[in-house]
This record gives structure tokens, C-alpha cells and sequence, in this order.
């Protein structure tokens, strides 16, 4: 099938590229920004019957002025002593002046005697906001509160910040613009770097960059259509997350199309032929890889948790325009360039040796000693992947020295940590409610763990509904907060008003669903994004055995992985913990992307095998001729996701560096070493049940032919006489080296 598209491309060359750009085209002029589709609001990724969200619902319905984003605005003086009087008045008048001005989006900024903190060095305004975080109205009014702010305060020898759940949504928006600029520079750089360097020819390495770029574009538009079509929204990092997935897959595509097409120039023949073969021969692993990923991704349209389901089509869009482009638009620019592609030097001789010849002889000579070893190393690393400790703190994880995060690190000086976001406690009912009503309740909160303050009730206008805020002592976004409100607060809150019903919300309540939500959704998704990875294997390999292998090592690759995170950022760096969603997001790239490569091997393997070498022999041949393949592709791919970690983002710097380990175990550890030295080990039983081998003078096509002659098994499962010997490097073609 792969061959007889690439025909059908590689004959019409310009009629492919001239189709390929007017529909992506289309396709970018009719779409808008993904900007417009995204959110920081995490309440917005929960389900409904969540309590936190229904929670919100009331508050929407009969308290506006206190259920929407909130903020606080911090005055401080320059020199840090006490305010004065006159500090005390301006803060004051900054509160009327706001108020006056009637901003677009502000509900009401509000000061009274619990404005001033204990030590006289601090101040902070409540402020009020029509709409919830990451509104563009919220947003637009931080904006111009920040900016009103600092002019009525210049000169008065006054500093102020504002934080909170608004002010922190739109630094968090801003911070994630700046990284997708920086990552998007730092991943252009590296992949022309690097594509120059190994394939010496500048063609080469701007090219990608060109077709990716576009499919980067039509994917952004196709992404925005579905969110807009079906009524989600997308989180900051699916940008920054799309940056990298396309330009890293899209470049092991290419590559391992220019690492076949290369090979077979390089032993004379025709441009037009080899680029045939190549497509017909690579397009099945790429097809076979990409499936796997798109694969992994559905996974997560299980999850309930929106920020996890909504991730799901912009990867999916993502990888099947890539996988569309290397097997059309791909061929046919290489097509129209012929030799000149690889132009000045041209595809160059074949070494006569290299250190893969070495390891593919190691391999199929100690194939125990290779597997034993690595494998004791992985799991070592892996066994540190227990220690994982999730963090939901997401102001704490932006760059340094953003306002929200001055502005609350100067709060808590003076504060109670948990005045920056309140706990909400929503009391409604059928009949009027009273202070002594709730008086039960405000006392069974005040006695739970965790809380610093309860304030007085608020009633709603008809007073069958009432607002309860709690301060917590802990920051909100804190593990111990969580912990509080989940097993404190809301037992005390539960039951306490008969007959009503009494909910708990806010940002600490909202992350308390999110945390529980989120374990449920990777009980799920994961044992299914397992399955369905196995059954692509399977289908591929046309074995039961070997899928499970590869799944085995992916398994411990990603194990090992979580294990070397837990190692750098827990007890390295000292982090109070990780990002909460790495795991999900680590598993799904790392097993779904680095079964790439143990797709490549896997595949060439079977080729061997089936051309009548023996399972060592066959180790041999694919690592010699395979695992330069790998090694490119898997080091173009590990860079660029580490450039996530120029960001200064915690979570993708985690994700980065996360995802860079477990490409570099992949590429550098599964495919050239173990996925080989399994099938050395374990010969027919690998492929069972489909371990059947080419009969002697029957023509596979595949790549295990001698001297354009098939490669026939001798007897007993030997090494045939035309194969190569194990000191030898085999090419592609099977051909001796040396």
C-alpha cells in the first residue's frame, strides 16, 4: 500500500505539493488563533456534578459580587517600615479612586479594618471581578487595575502588586506566550543544527522547519475549529506542548525517510527508485508509529478531567497531519529535489565501520549480559519513582519574580497564608436562613484543622442562601490546604445545617476535585492507552509475544523515567513537589513517542528474521543498520523537548527534562539494546505465533536480500551462507562492509 502511494506521489510530485498547500491553506485562512479557545481556569476542566463546581453555581446564582475571580491588591512601602497615617489615607483613596473609575470587568474594590495587617507594614484591598479567571473582560480589567494602580501611587513612596486567582491567570497566560516564543526559537535552532550537522546539507536542515511549520499552523487552526465546533476549551500548555510534539515527531519522520533514501543512493541507485523504497519500506513504520501515538492520545477522551480530554484533539490533529505530510508532501519535495537534496556533498559513501557495528556485535554475542545489565539499571532508577510527590501550587511554579508572586510573597509576610483565595462555604435551603441558624455550622469550621479565620455570614437577597468565607493557614494552593479542606473542612461543613445543603468551594476546594479526579482518570487511561498501543504492535508485528516485550520495556522506560524526575527535582533541587499532571503526560509521550524508535527495530527485526537469519543475526543487522537511525531521530527529539526547560515555567521544565530522559532511554537503551537482545534471547518464541521464515528463492522485497538475492535460511536456523559474518557491518541491503 505504502509503495504504490509513494508511486503514485513521487510520478505527480508537483500536483501533490500544489494540492497539499491550497488545503492548508484553506484550512489556515478559514481558522482562528488557538489563543482564543484557552483558559487557565482549572474549574472550567471539572465536571459538573462536582462539588466544588456546583458550589460555583450557587455562588454565580445569588452571590456575583463574591463568586468570581478575586484578587488582592498589596501596598507596601518602598523602604519597608509601618504605614503611616498618610500611607494608611492614600491606601484608601486608591480603593475610592478604582471605584470610581468604574473599570470594564470590576465588581468592587473594598478596604475596612482587617485591610491593615497586625504589623502596620501592609495593606491589601479586596477586589471583586465580574467573571472567573482567564475571562477576557478579568483579564482586560488586571490589566488596567495594575496600571491605574501604579499611577495614582507614583511618588507617594508606595509599592503595590496584585494577586489572586485573576491577576495569577493572566501572569500565567503571559508566562506560557513568553515560553511558546522561546521554545518555538530554541527548537528551530536545534533542529537546523542538528540535521546540518548529520546530514551536511543546509537543504536538509531548513527544510524540515519549512514543512513543519506550516502543519504546525494548520494544525493550531484545525484544533481551534473542534474546540469552538464542539465547546471545549484548552489549557495554556497544549501551545507550548503542540510546539514541540510536531517538531519532534515530524522530524523523526523525515529523518528516518532521509536515513533509508541516503542508504540506497549511496549503493547507486536511482534517485527515483530509492525514494520508492524508502517510502514503501519506512512509510509502514511511520504509519505504524503514528498510530501508536494517535492511539495513546484517544486514551484520553476517557478522562473526565477536562484539562486531560481537551489535550486529546490538538495532539491527535497534530500527529495525523504530520503523518499525512511525511507520506505525501514529503516525498514529493524530495521528488522535485532529487540528488540536490543532499547537495553540496551528496548522500556520501558508507562507513566502513561505526560504533553500532560494535554494539549490534556486542548484542547478538552477549545478548544476557546486555539485558541483565540495562535492565538493573533502569530499575534502580525506576524504584525511585515511589518517592513522587504531586504539587497543585501553580502561582509557585511561574518564573520568578512575576507580580502575582511578589505581590503574595509580600501578602504572607503580613497575612494569613490562605487570605489570598478564601474557602467558600454555600448554605442553601428552602426556608429563610439566620446567623443563629448557622451558628452551628461557623463554629464546627472555626474548629477544623487548618483554618486560620471564619467570617460572618453573607445572606442572598431572598436570605435562603449564605456565603461562609474561611482563611486558611496554609497557602490555598498548598498540599496541606488540599488535605485540610478535603478531610477537615468538608466533614465539618457536611451535616452541620439540616435540611440544607451546604457546599464547599474556591480554588483550594477546586483543586481537592481536580486531585481526586485526576487518580481515577489515570487508573483509566493508562491500562487503555496499553491495550490499545498492544493491539497496533500486534498488528504491526503480526505477534503476541513481541508487543508484550516492547510493552514490558516501555513500562520500565517510563518508570525509570518518573524515577529520574523524582531524583533531579525532588531530592536535587529540593522542589516541594511535581507538577500533577507529569505522570499522565509523561506516560502518554514517553510510551506513545519512544515506541517510535522499538517500532523502527522491532520492525527491521522482523524483516531479518523472516529474510532466513538467525534471532542473533537478525539483533546484529538491525542495530548496525537501524540504531544510527534511532540515535539521530532520538537526539533531535530529546533536545527539543528540553528546550521546554528554557521557559522558566516549573512544570515544563519538568516535562522537559522528563520527556529528554525517557527519548535519550528509549532511543539510546530499548530500541538498540534490549528490544534486540530479547529477541537474541528469546528467537521463534519472540514472534509467536507468526515466526514462520521466507522459504530459500522466495523475494520479500525486504531489506535482508544479499547482492539483490534473498537471503535464505540454512538448516537448522543457522546464519545463511550469504549473511553477513558478526564482525561484519551489514547496509541496509544486506550487503558486507568491510
Amino acid at each position: 500500500m505504502f509503495t504504490a502511494l509513494a508511486r503514485r506521489v513521487v510520478a505527480h510530485p508537483w500536483r501533490t505539493i500544489v494540492v497539499w498547500l491550497i488545503l492548508a491553506g484553506v484550512a489556515i485562512g478559514l481558522s482562528s488563533t488557538l489563543s482564543s479557545v484557552t483558559t487557565s481556569n482549572q474549574q472550567t476542566f471539572l465536571p459538573k456534578s462536582f462539588e466544588s463546581v456546583r458550589a460555583q453555581d450557587v455562588g454565580n446564582k445569588n452571590f456575583a459580587a463574591q463568586s468570581g475571580a478575586t484578587g488582592s491588591l498589596v501596598v507596601w512601602r518602598q523602604d519597608g517600615g509601618p504605614l503611616t497615617q498618610t500611607d494608611q489615607s492614600k491606601v484608601s483613596g486608591l480603593a475610592t479612586s478604582l471605584t470610581n473609575d468604574k473599570i470594564p470587568g470590576v465588581l468592587s474594590v473594598k478596604t475596612s479594618s482587617s485591610s491593615f495587617s497586625a504589623n502596620g507594614k501592609v495593606a491589601a484591598l479586596q477586589v471583586a471581578f465580574k467573571g472567573q479567571p482567564g475571562d477576557s473582560l478579568v483579564n482586560s480589567a488586571v490589566t488596567t487595575v495594575r496600571d491605574k494602580s501604579d499611577a495614582y501611587l507614583a511618588g507617594s513612596g508606595l509599592k503595590n502588586g496584585l494577586t489572586g486567582s485573576a491577576a495569577i491567570s493572566v501572569d500565567t497566560t503571559a508566562a506560557y506566550d513568553h515560553a511558546d516564543t522561546i521554545i518555538t526559537i530554541a527548537t528551530v535552532i536545534l533542529i537546523v543544527l542538528l540535521l546540518g550537522f548529520i546530514f551536511r546539507s543546509p537543504i536538509i536542515a531548513v527544510l524540515p522547519i519549512i514543512i513543519i511549520g506550516v502543519v504546525l499552523s494548520v494544525t493550531d487552526g484545525l484544533t481551534t475549529d473542534l474546540a469552538k465546533a464542539f465547546g471545549f476549551q484548552v489549557g495554556n500548555s497544549l501551545a507550548s506542548i503542540l510546539v514541540v510534539v510536531l517538531f519532534g515527531i515530524g522530524t523523526d519522520y523525515i529523518v528516518f525517510l532521509l536515513f533509508r533514501y541516503r542508504e540506497r543512493l549511496r549503493h547507486g541507485v536511482p534517485p527515483t527508485e530509492a525514494l520508492i523504497f524508502a517510502c514503501g519500506v519506512v512509510g509502514k513504520v511511520v504509519a505504524s508509529s503514528a498510530l501508536t501515538v494517535i492511539g495513546a492520545f484517544a486514551a484520553l477522551f476517557l478522562a473526565k478531567l477536562g484539562s486531560l480530554n481537551t489535550l486529546a484533539p490538538g495532539l491527535i490533529v497534530a500527529v495525523a497531519a504530520m503523518l499525512i505530510t511525511a507520506l505525501t508532501l514529503v516525498p514529493a519535495v524530495f521528488a522535485v529535489l532529487g540528488r540536490h537534496l543532499f547537495w553540496p556533498f551528496g548522500p556520501g559513501k558508507t562507513p566502513k565501520s561505526s560504533v553500532f557495528g560494535k554494539e549490534a556485535a556486542l548484542v547478538a554475542r552477549r545478548p544476557v549480559v546486555v539485558v541483565a545489565g540495562l535492565g538493573v539499571i533502569l530499575i534502580v532508577v525506576a524504584i525511585f519513582s515511589i518517592g513522587y510527590k504531586p504539587t497543585y501550587d501553580t502561582l509557585s511554579e511561574l518564573p520568578s519574580g512575576t507580580a502575582s508572586q511578589t505581590a503574595y510573597d509580600t501578602l504572607g509576610t503580613a497575612f494569613p497564608a490562605g487570605s489570598l483565595s478564601p474557602t467558600q462555604v454555600y448554605v442553601t435551603g428552602n426556608t429563610p436562613l439566620t446567623q443563629s441558624s448557622l451558628s452551628t455550622l461557623t463554629t464546627k469550621l472555626g474548629q477544623a484543622h487548618g483554618v486560620a479565620q471564619v467570617a460572618a455570614p453573607q445572606f442572598s437577597s431572598d436570605t435562603k442562601a449564605a456565603l461562609i468565607n474561611v482563611i486558611l493557614k496554609d497557602d490555598p494552593y498548598s498540599n496541606t490546604a488540599l488535605d485540610n479542606v478535603a478531610n477537615s473542612v468538608r466533614p465539618a461543613a457536611h451535616g452541620a445545617v439540616p435540611g440544607d445543603q451546604v457546599l464547599v468551594g474556591g480554588q483550594t476546594a477546586t483543586f481537592v476535585d481536580i486531585r481526586a479526579q485526576l487518580g481515577a482518570d489515570t487508573r483509566l487511561v493508562i491500562p487503555v492507552a496499553f491495550a490499545i498501543i498492544a493491539v497496533i504492535l500486534a498488528l504491526l508485528l503480526g505477534a503476541l509475544v513481541a508487543p508484550l516485550n516492547l510493552l514490558a520495556c516501555v513500562a520500565l522506560a517510563f518508570a525509570a523515567t518518573l524515577g529520574a524526575v523524582v531524583l533531579v527535582f525532588l531530592h536535587g533541587l529540593g522542589y516541594s513537589g511535581i507538577d500533577f499532571t507529569i505522570p499522565m503526560v509523561l506516560y502518554l509521550f514517553v510510551v506513545a513517542i519512544g515506541t517510535d524508535y522499538n517500532i523502527l527495530i522491532a520492525s527491521r527485526l522482523r524483516e531479518e528474521f523472516h529474510n532466513g537469519f538467525s534471532a542473533r543475526e537478525s539483533a546484529r543487522i538491525a542495530i548496525a543498520n537501524d540504531a544510527p537511525t534511532v540515535a539521530a531521530a532520538g537526539i533531535i527529539l530529546a533536545l527539543t523537548f528540553a528546550s521546554l526547560m528554557l521557559a522558566g515555567i516549573a512544570n515544563l521544565t519538568e516535562l522537559g527534562f522528563g520527556v529528554a530522559v525517557g527519548i535519550i532511554i528509549s532511543a539510546y537503551g530499548m530500541a538498540p539494546l534490549l528490544v534486540p537482545g530479547l529477541s537474541a534471547l528469546e528467537g521463534h518464541g519472540f514472534w509467536w505465533p507468526g515466526h514462520a521464515r521466507a522459504l530459500p528463492g522466495a523475494d520479500s522485497g525486504l531489506s535482508g536480500a544479499v547482492n539483490g538475492r534473498p537471503a535464505a535460511a540454512s538448516a537448522g536456523g543457522a546464519r545463511p551462507a550469504s549473511a553477513p559474518s558478526p564482525d561484519e557491518t551489514p547496509d541496509e541491503t544486506g550487503e558486507k562492509i568491510g
